[in-house]
C-alpha cells in the first residue's frame, strides 16, 4: 500500500507506538493516571487525553511523564525530506 510508505503515515504509526509504550510503562509501574497527573502538576482528565490520543502534549511534558513511569525516551533525529519545487 502506497499510504504506508507515507512519512506522516510512518510518523502517527510511530507516535502511538511510543505512547502505548509510555502507558504499557505506567502500568508496569502499577501507577494510576491520577498519580502520574500528581506528579506531573497536572490533571488526571488531561492525562487520559494524552494516552487516548485526543491531546497532543509537548515534547518536555512527555519526558516528564517518561521519567514519572520510570521510561526513557530516545529522540532518534533524521532529516527533511527534500522539498519539492512548486511550478
Amino acid at each position: 500500500m502506497r499510504i504506508r510508505r507515507s512519512p506522516e503515515f510512518k510518523a502517527a504509526y510511530e507516535a502511538g507506538s511510543a505512547l502505548l509504550a509510555l502507558v504499557r510503562s505506567r502500568q508496569t509501574a502499577n501507577l494510576t493516571q491520577k498519580e502520574v497527573a500528581e506528579t506531573l502538576h497536572v490533571s488526571q482528565p488531561y492525562i487520559a487525553q494524552i494516552e487516548n490520543g485526543t491531546r497532543e502534549p509537548g515534547y518536555m511534558l512527555l519526558f516528564r511523564y517518561a521519567n514519572a513511569v520510570g521510561a526513557t525516551i530516545h529522540v532518534i533525529p533524521e532529516p527533511r525530506p527534500a522539498a519539492r519545487p512548486t511550478a
